[in-house]
């Protein structure tokens, strides 16, 4: 296995190269399943430092696979690499692309651990392959459209011939998480005719259904009316919601309330966004990395309060979704967050995240 102290000097040599792919990240943010530009720079800055690139892939255009071939023979590695921007929702009803949730110093971070590995190619064993995920944020127009880019890889089969799957983001603390949400998005369409005599107006009656539904597991996303305003003539509710549950079973079960509470309708469902389940090996090679790096290790970290689609990744390959911890944590999804992710303290949590990839990487392409 690479020695831990040539592999943190290699990660240090490559700091300049993830810490430039961390500002422009940050610095051009785009919104998912539209990050030409984000997504064409990493793929570069990987390709430069040796990778083999593969754009496009799982029919997304904005994805990528890079693999870099180690020496010896030994078990493949994937790593989610994200790019895109927070869809920041502004007071006028604009939406606007936001680095606020920590994906400058993500794609900063897996540049400089794969291109640390690259530079010590010929005592790596097995693969390294970086996965380019588009779409991590669920509430993105084209993510409530199409669907999270983990999930779509997954779908795509992207990650079956994966031993391990590594995905780092900033967190409050350092650790692998044990448990995540399980999320669908329903959408509905109520069609009726309105009326200015007082008679019943299905839409409306569905629409005030939806937003009486809003609750800790269930969270309205968009309801809209659209029809003519003379009586008589048409009205339509269109909805989308998002059902929240801990297990498979609990979710079909508040998905098919949800139906029961909101009158006529034609519904859709979307994809499952599934709760992430971690594997105990994959587990104990992050720790071994982060104690390698000099960090503290949370081995029993509280539930996620939120949905990831990695947890779809996590059910195809062995995985951990690993949290770098700041002490006060971050203001995600704020202007506030943006500023923070800019700062001295987001490229210190690059480099933090980059160590324990390269490091846990290393391990886990040893052969079994």
């Amino acid at each position: 296995m690479i020695d831990d102290g040539a592999l943190l000097a290699a990660v240090e040599a490559a700091t300049p190269a993830g810490l430039d792919v961390m500002r422009f990240v940050h610095a051009n943010p785009e919104l998912a399943h539209e990050e030409h530009r984000c997504s064409a720079y990493v793929a570069d800055a990987l390709e430069r430092a040796g990778l083999v690139l593969e754009r496009g892939v799982g029919g997304m255009e904005t994805a990528f696979s890079a693999t870099l071939e180690g020496a010896r023979t030994g078990r493949t590695v994937g790593i989610v690499c994200l790019y895109d921007g927070v869809a920041a929702v502004r007071p006028d009803g604009s939406i606007e692309a936001v680095h606020s949730c920590g994906h400058g110093p993500i794609a900063g971070a897996v540049t400089m651990a794969a291109a640390a590995l690259a530079s010590l190619r010929d005592q790596l064993a097995g693969r390294v392959r970086v996965i380019g995920c588009p779409a991590d944020e669920i509430h993105a127009p084209e993510t409530a459209e199409r669907g999270g880019g983990k999930l779509l890889s997954a779908a795509a089969g992207l990650w079956d011939d994966v031993d391990a799957a590594l995905y780092a983001h900033p967190e409050f603390i350092d650790t692998v998480s044990l448990q995540s949400r399980w999320l669908r998005r329903e959408h509905v369409v109520v069609a009726g005719a309105r009326s200015l005599n007082g008679r019943p107006e299905p839409p409306l009656q569905a629409a005030a259904e939806i937003v009486g539904a809003n609750a800790l597991d269930v969270m309205v996303e968009r309801v809209a009316l659209d029809g003519d305003v003379e009586e008589g003539t048409g009205l339509v509710c269109r909805a989308q919601v998002l059902v929240f549950a801990d297990a498979l079973d609990e979710l079909e079960q508040r998905c098919a309330a949800l139906r029961r509470v909101v009158s006529g309708g034609e519904w859709r469902s979307g994809p499952t966004v599934e709760g992430v389940r971690p594997d105990e090996a994959v587990k104990r090679a992050v720790a071994e990395a982060m104690r390698a790096a000099g960090r503290d290790f949370v081995a029993d970290p509280p539930p996620l309060p939120f949905a990831t689609d990695f947890g779809n990744v996590s059910r195809r390959a062995p995985a951990a979704l690993i949290g770098i911890g700041r002490p006060g944590g971050w203001a995600f999804h704020s202007d506030e967050g943006a500023a923070q992710f800019a700062s001295a303290d987001g490229e210190a949590a690059a480099v933090a995240t980059a160590q324990v990839l390269a490091l846990a990487a290393a391990r886990l392409t040893e052969p079994a």
